[in-house]
């Protein structure tokens, strides 16, 4: 027998009362007969009106195999048609970004393709199993899901608001309540394909606020003649090979010259290629290097470091906004040092990165 409470999660939470009482209704019995207790026809056809009414948009989307929900990685928080604020990165005045505004996974049943268009910024696409092929930073892409449900939690989609961070940094009187409103505002369509061959269209509308955080607006998209950001044609693939290869191979600098393909290092980094990998956070990596320049950045400062030869970094040269907290490293010219950052660099030269933690190394 179907309990209470199980009744109320199928049909999406119906009011308590209700099932209450028609679990509690007697009918008025016919004369000589005794009461019995049980559900008339009348109560159930209510009861499956509720259910029409609370839960019945959610139950046929999940029999027809078209739910699909997205996940904000790291917190693993639905981001729903309400809005959720976003607490994994910011944007200062400046134009100084720390973690990652938004990176999303998306769930559910038989996927076959998922089609990503960005209005406005950039978007990365990460597969964490290594089976597909990746795009670098791009604006439109396809990607295969296949029937493996398990996988979609490691099918990452890194929003990177490159656009907005270079609109802070070239114009030092700029604020974010100053950008224009296609620098305060990116939408991302989603054009679902499931294997039944049905399909589903969504959207992550995304939102920076006044005090630099982010919203994020997850629901159903209708796709029109204005949104022609969805018709652009999809990148094409960068085979993990070389997305992922060493800034000095022949693949990287031939066939993909700098900015046509930024780097993403992966969940790994290889010290030495005779020892063993070894795990580092996602989304971040870790260099050695010399500091070769300093400059004042409005009340902040930033410094340039010259990576070494045998760097990870794909750059020679990588420009860092200093924390207070860091500050003393820009009078400290010559200093070798060892640097961790964000793995996603701003578009410029010499490229922007996002300090995580800085220090000194003994090269004696």
């Amino acid at each position: 027998m179907i309990k209470r409470e199980g009744l109320s999660e199928g049909v999406g939470g119906i009011c308590e009362k209700y099932i209450q009482e028609a679990e509690d209704y007697t009918p008025k019995a016919a004369k000589g007969q005794p009461r019995q207790r049980f559900l008339g026809k009348g109560v159930l056809a209510a009861l499956f009106a509720l259910c029409m009414i609370a839960g019945g948009i959610g139950i046929f989307s999940s029999l027809g195999g078209v739910t699909v929900t997205a996940y904000a990685h790291g917190t693993d928080a639905e981001i729903t048609s309400a809005g959720v604020k976003m607490n994994t990165g910011m944007i200062r005045d400046t134009g100084e970004m720390t973690g990652q505004p938004l990176m999303f996974y998306l769930s559910g049943k038989e996927i076959k393709t998922v089609r990503f268009s960005c209005k406005n910024q950039q978007i990365n696409f990460m597969d964490w199993t290594e089976k597909r092929d990746e795009f670098g930073l791009a604006q439109n892409f396809t990607v295969p899901y296949g029937t493996d449900e398990s996988e979609y939690y490691y099918l990452l989609i890194n929003w990177v608001p490159n656009a907005t961070i270079r609109a802070l940094t070239d114009h030092s009187d700029a604020t974010i309540q100053s950008l224009p409103k296609e620098m305060r505002e990116d939408t991302i369509v989603m054009e679902i394909v499931f294997e039944d061959g049905k399909t589903a269209t969504k959207a992550i509308a995304i939102s920076l606020l006044d005090d630099g955080s982010f919203l994020a607006v997850f629901d159903d998209y209708k796709i029109s003649e204005e949104d022609e950001f969805v018709a652009r044609p999809d990148s094409k693939a960068i085979p993990r090979d070389v997305l992922y290869a060493q800034g000095d191979s022949a693949a990287w600098s031939e066939e993909y010259p700098f900015g046509d393909a930024p780097v993403i290092e992966g969940d790994y980094q290889d010290a030495d290629t005779q020892e063993p990998e070894s795990v580092v956070q996602a989304g971040t990596l870790t260099f050695t290097g010399t500091i070769i320049e300093s400059a004042a950045e409005g009340e902040k400062t930033a410094i340039l470091i010259k990576a070494d030869s045998g760097s990870k970094l794909p750059y020679d040269t990588v420009y860092f906004s200093l924390s207070e907290s860091d500050a003393e490293w820009a009078g400290k010219i010559g200093a070798a040092v060892r640097v961790t950052c964000e793995d996603i660099f701003a578009e410029s030269l010499p490229p922007i990165g996002t300090l995580i933690s800085i220090s000194g190394r003994d090269d004696s």
